[in-house]
């Protein structure tokens, strides 16, 4: 290559990483996430079971005093 084709070169590719040094802008950092919703499922998951489970005797219980009523 010629020496002013080097030269020219030179200079268009410092100019062009100096504007690429000064293009670049410090983006401020990303909000934190949320927090997950707490809820407390593990923790009640045995009393939630008994109740169904208490609720649904009752429910059987009734049915079965009302159909031998009926007969």
């Amino acid at each position: 290559m010629r020496p002013q084709i080097v030269a020219i070169l030179t200079i268009v590719l410092s100019l062009l990483n100096g504007t690429v040094m000064h293009a670049q802008v410090d983006t401020p950092p990303p909000p934190p996430p949320t927090p997950p919703p707490e809820l407390p499922l593990d923790s009640g998951i045995i009393l939630l079971l008994i109740a169904g489970l208490i609720y649904g005797s009752y429910i059987v219980s009734k049915r079965i005093r009302l159909a031998r009523t009926r007969s």
